[in-house]
C-alpha cells in the first residue's frame, strides 16, 4: 500500500437517526452529568475541597458519574455513605460499570437501619451518623491504606449529616476533615442537597474552594 494512502473503512457510517438514538441512550445513562462534572472540575486546583449541590432525583446518577470521573484517572478514594448501605453502593457501581479497585467505603447508615452487615475489608461500619469521631477515625485509617499520589474523597450528603448533628458540629467537621485531606493530596467533594438554607451554605462555602452545581441545561 503506497505511503500516505488510507484504506477505506469497512465500518458502516451511522445515519442521523442512529446517531440521535445513540446520544439519547448516552444522556439517559447520565452522560450529560459526566460532561458537566468534567467541565466544572477541570478548572479546580490539584488539591481541593468543594461543595457539590445535588438534587434528590439525580442523586444516584450524580454520585456514579462523580466516582467515574475520579476512577477514569486511576485514582483511589474513600466514600462516606449516609444514604445507601455500603454493599448497595458497591452493587450500584457495578451496575453503572464503574471500575474502581482502590475504593474504600465508610458506611454510616447500615447499623442505624439494622441492615445486614457484609464482611468486606473495603467497608467500615459506624454505629450512627452522630458518631463523627468514629467516622473521621475510619476515614483516616483508609487514608493510610491508599497508595501515594492523587486521591479522592466523597461524603454523599451533608444534608443527611445535619439531620443527626447540629449545624455547628457539621461545620467544624467539614472544616477539620477537609483540611486534613487536603494536606494528603485529596480532591474532596461534600455533596449537599439543593434547597439548603443560604446561611448554612454561606458558612460551609467558607471552608471550600468552590460551590459546584450541575445545572439543568446539562442534566438528563
Amino acid at each position: 500500500m503506497p505511503f500516505g494512502f488510507k484504506a477505506p473503512s469497512s465500518k458502516r457510517r451511522k445515519n442521523r437517526g442512529e446517531e440521535i438514538d445513540e446520544m439519547m441512550d448516552y444522556l439517559k445513562g447520565g452522560g450529560s452529568l459526566a460532561i458537566g462534572i468534567q467541565k466544572r472540575f477541570e478548572l479546580l486546583p490539584e488539591k481541593y475541597s468543594v461543595l457539590l449541590l445535588a438534587s434528590q432525583d439525580k442523586y444516584d446518577l450524580l454520585l456514579m458519574n462523580l466516582v467515574k470521573h475520579f476512577c477514569k484517572k486511576n485514582m483511589g478514594g474513600i466514600i462516606v455513605t449516609l444514604n445507601k448501605p455500603g454493599e448497595d453502593l458497591i452493587a450500584l457501581l457495578k451496575e453503572h460499570k464503574v471500575p474502581c479497585t482502590g475504593l474504600f467505603i465508610v458506611d454510616g447508615i447500615s447499623k442505624k437501619r439494622d441492615h445486614e452487615l457484609v464482611q468486606d475489608s473495603r467497608i467500615a461500619y459506624i454505629e450512627t451518623p452522630q458518631d463523627l469521631t468514629d467516622m473521621e477515625a475510619n476515614v483516616i485509617d483508609f487514608v493510610q491504606k491508599l497508595p501515594p499520589g492523587k486521591k479522592f474523597f466523597i461524603l454523599d450528603s451533608l444534608s443527611t449529616l445535619m439531620i443527626y448533628n447540629s449545624e455547628k458540629v457539621v461545620e467544624r467537621f467539614v472544616h477539620r476533615i477537609g483540611e486534613r485531606l487536603r494536606s494528603s493530596s485529596f480532591q474532596s467533594v461534600f455533596m449537599i442537597m439543593e434547597g439548603t438554607r443560604p446561611e448554612i451554605m454561606n458558612v460551609l462555602s467558607q471552608f471550600s474552594d468552590a460551590v459546584v452545581a450541575i445545572g439543568p441545561e446539562i442534566s438528563p
